[in-house]
Parts: structure tokens; sequence; C-alpha cells
């Protein structure tokens, strides 16, 4: 209410907008930004993966059933975890670090393992995305704001 008793419409507060104005008002480093988006490129590649071995199981196919089956459900459990990292990234969240080290990590090291047989572009290609997104993740910027909070249950 106003000095002269009526009421006035005020400004939306962020709890009046959904989840999406929320995410927009936050501002993020470059750093942060990067780190998503590179994240997500690897989850969209793992669904790129999980789509070919799924159209591999198709019939009329001289394949290995089982390790097609194991495969693609590895490629689609990795995309789901990469793209919830991005998503963990771009919000803040903490969570985020341990997975993303692990599945860095291993990319590195199948990466060094194509290089060790031959296969020089993909090889070098999964190395320089794995120390790109360990440096990413890493880097001060990104650190800091995915630094561990606390948060009421109904903001997590």
């Amino acid at each position: 209410m106003t000095s002269s008793g009526t009421s006035q419409p005020s400004e939306p507060t962020p709890e009046g907008r959904g989840a999406l104005g929320r995410w927009f008002e936050v501002r993020r480093h470059p750093a942060v930004w990067a780190t998503s988006v590179l994240l997500a490129l690897e989850g969209l590649a793992l669904v790129v993966f999980a789509v070919i071995g799924a159209l591999d199981l198709l019939p009329g196919r001289d394949r290995v059933v089982s390790v097609a089956i194991a495969l693609t459900l590895s490629c689609a459990a990795g995309a789901w975890l990469m793209l919830a990292a991005a998503y963990g990234v771009s919000v803040g969240r903490s969570w985020v670090r341990g997975p993303v080290i692990t599945v860095q990590v291993l990319t590195g090291l199948v990466g060094v393992s194509f290089l060790q047989g031959g296969t020089t572009g993909l090889g070098l290609a999964l190395v320089v995305v794995a120390v790109l997104g360990l440096v990413g993740l890493l880097s001060g910027p990104v650190s800091s704001f995915t630094g561990r909070r606390t948060y009421d249950l109904d903001q997590d």
C-alpha cells in the first residue's frame, strides 16, 4: 500500500518467475558456458553413438548382439550423465565434478589407447576433448561457480 491507501502493482519477484526465468538471471563466467557447452557436445556425441548402436541391432547385420546391446546402453547412459552434468555445471551444482572428472579421465585413456593402436585422428580428438573438459571443470571460475552450497529441499 502507498501512503494514499491504494495498492500499487509490485515488480515481479524471482519467486514469481519460473525456473527458466531464474536461470537466465544468473551471471555466468564464459568458462562456465564453455565447459557446459563442451559437456553437452560430449553428451550429444554419445547420443549419436547410441543411435548408431541401436541401428546396428537391426536384423540382417553381422554383429555380436550382446556387445551391441552393451555398447548401446553404455552410450545412452553416458549421454544422460554428460547432458545432466552440462546442466549441472550451468546451474552451479557441485555434484558434477566427480562424474565429469571420471568420464574425462576415461575418455583420455581411451584416446591414448586409440593413438597407440594407430587410430590417430579419433585418438587425438578424444585426448583433446578430455584435456579441455578437465581444464574447464577445474578452472577457477567454474570451480567457484560450482562450489559447495547448501540448498533448501525445494531448490535442489
